[in-house]
């Protein structure tokens, strides 16, 4: 890497580097003034400063952004000639964001800007495109759009205008309906009001493609004089094509029999009853069959399917017959199997995958506490592999990120919940401290155990009734205000807001239904199958949502930026490979409420940026 610096550049990169570790004596070198951009100064301090930025913007050019990010936090701004300040303001956002560093990225350009006595229209617009990246990577899309809408009133030009309405539209797509709905009910900008319409249209023909024709006429009539009417973004031209053709036929491939003839009953309930929703609704209706797993191998099942003239196929359910599938360069029919292979780069592109993978909620809990500004995890799982999976997932996840675990413990039958927090907020080091301190003074010194104060939250994983003891525990152990977040697995599903207020503060994702109980679906189906909802509600979701992703299996292939609100969440793919989106919820006095935006922020920054 450093044959491609210049001498001078090599020499100066050397210097910098002595001086940030305060090696004041290195001899400086004799610069030509006319190979370095830098301006003499006379101020030795002045001078330090902008070597330090030239260091920081040559290390970024060799890729080394930690460093380079490392050096322009630690410029002091007030010795900064104003003329270096736009320098340092893109190079210190372009790194954090390269980072993906979102907090860092929205407090340096806050921190720069301020400074800044005049901005010119070209530098608005790439603060506006700066921040909107930002609020992106911490999750703040509210923030995000309005940052990408102000680009757009003033880009410079139409092509950078353009690009600005790209990044808008490609924010709106990270909102589900309902988000979209309160967005669109708060917004007094007109022509953002009409992008956030039109993104709505989109999430409700991509439930329905019979609703889109009408309500894109709708749409163009309230908004003749939109900038979109103009030109409609890509993916809506597509979905006007998608729309046109249906699914006639379903075939769903589930055991009769055996270990998982009740999670798939539960599955074929749900499937049933999405079907005769759909008729309620007035929507498109496909025929569906179901085949026996248990009496015939999948070769035989495709065979019949095809005979029976099945377009798309539902299944199957064991993980063992989903690897078998993987493992084919071609499948009979388009398939969404209902569980997760080993291979996830399988080559395979007649099947889709889809399930409930708490490996997956592992690393969205890390993702969300990523947005949030933590660095620095603490991991409690139970012991078995189960909880093995899950937390493997999450500290892969946590690391890839860039964050740091500085604990991890297991609870179980060889260690109780309540010895491994103790190990995990090292109570017994204060422990052992105090003890040192007996044995040397002769006497026993007031002594208070502390936890740790190194770790920024707490990643759970457990069942609802070992969930209940982790915040008691906490607050036991001093360390109440640790914030605590968790996978679905804490939660029921029935609200018990008498047991689970021991469970108060901890956040948590879980599926849509759970989390939005008014579904009229749902309540028909509780209404249905109350005991079996009770043991198998998640289940039912997500055989509520592979009624319509069978649907959709070409629209995501084509569009796979396109998402779908499902009851198991928000539904996307990679290497189809199907991706549940989940809500967030936060125990307020007992029962799961909607996580607050600002929860367990750990500044006011944000809050300040969205206001003004």
């Amino acid at each position: 890497m450093l044959n491609k610096l210049s001498a001078h550049r090599l020499v100066l990169l050397l210097l910098i580097l002595a001086l940030v570790t305060g090696c004041a004596s290195t001899p400086q070198p004799d610069i030509d003034p006319d190979t370095d951009s830098r301006t003499a100064h006379q101020d030795p301090a002045t001078e330090t400063q902008l070597l330090r930025l030239e260091a920081a913007q040559i290390l970024a050019q060799e890729g080394s952004y930690q460093q380079s990010l490392d050096l322009v936090t630690g410029i002091n701004l007030h010795l900064l000639p104003e003329k270096d300040l736009w320098r340092l303001l893109v190079l210190a956002a372009e790194t954090a964001l390269t980072l993906e560093e979102g907090h860092l990225a929205l407090q340096q350009i806050s921190r720069i800007s301020q400074l800044l006595s005049q901005v010119t229209l070209e530098q608005q617009y790439r603060i506006a495109g700066y921040r909107a990246d930002a609020f992106a990577l911490t999750g703040h899309y509210a923030a995000a759009i309005q940052q990408s809408y102000s680009q757009t009133l003033i880009a410079p030009d139409i092509e950078r205008q353009e690009a600005a309405r790209e990044k808008l539209w490609q924010h709106l797509s990270q909102l589900s309906g309902e988000q979209l709905q309160d967005l669109r009910d708060r917004e007094r900008q007109a022509v953002l009001e009409g992008w956030i319409e039109l993104a709505l249209v989109r999430q409700q023909a991509v439930e329905n493609f019979e609703s889109f024709q009408q309500l894109m006429d709708q749409w163009q009539e309230q908004w003749s004089r939109h900038p979109a009417a103009e030109k409609l973004p890509e993916d809506l031209q597509k979905l006007a094509e998608l729309s046109r053709t249906q699914i006639l036929h379903l075939g769903v491939f589930l055991p009769a029999s055996g270990a998982l003839a009740e999670a798939a009953q539960a599955i074929k309930n749900a499937l049933i009853a999405r079907h005769l929703y759909a008729g309620q609704q007035e929507q498109h209706q496909p025929k569906i069959s179901f085949y026996d797993t248990q009496s015939a191998s999948l070769d035989e099942l495709y065979q019949q399917a095809r005979d029976d003239q099945v377009e798309v196929v539902i299944g199957p359910l064991a993980k063992s017959r989903v690897d078998l599938l993987e493992r084919r360069k071609k499948l009979p029919l388009p398939t969404l199997a209902l569980n997760y292979g080993n291979d996830e780069d399988f080559p395979n592109t007649d099947l889709f995958q889809f399930g409930l993978s708490a490996e997956n909620e592992a690393e969205q809990v890390a993702q969300k506490a990523w947005q949030k500004g933590f660095r620095r995890a603490l991991s409690l799982t139970p012991e078995g592999s189960w909880g093995t999976r899950v937390e493997s997932s999450f500290i892969a996840a946590w690391k890839e990120l860039g964050g740091e675990v500085t604990h991890s413990r297991q609870f179980g039958e060889s260690r109780s919940l309540d010895a491994a927090l103790r190990q995990l907020m090292e109570v017994q080091l204060s422990q052992q401290r105090h003890q040192r301190l007996t044995r040397l003074l002769g006497q026993q010194p007031h002594f208070v155990a502390r936890p740790r104060e190194d770790s920024d939250f707490l990643f759970l994983h457990a069942n609802t009734a070992a969930a209940r003891q982790v915040k008691p525990a906490l607050s036991f152990l001093l360390a109440s205000k640790l914030p605590v977040l968790a996978t679905s697995s804490i939660y029921s599903g029935s609200p018990n807001p008498t047991r689970d207020r021991d469970m108060n503060g901890i956040a948590f994702a879980d599926i849509t239904w759970y989390l939005s109980p008014e579904d009229r679906l749902q309540e028909q189906v509780r209404a249905a199958w109350p005991a079996s909802m009770d043991r198998y509600g998640r289940l039912y979701a997500m055989g509520v949502d592979a009624y319509l992703l069978a649907q959709r299996l070409e629209l995501m292939e084509t569009l796979p930026e396109i998402r779908l609100d499902g009851a198991t969440g928000r539904l996307s793919h990679e290497n189809r490979r199907v991706h549940r989106e989940l809500q967030w919820a936060q125990f307020i006095g007992g029962l799961p409420q909607p996580l607050p935006e600002q929860a367990f922020e750990q500044q006011q920054l944000i809050d300040q940026i969205i206001l003004d």
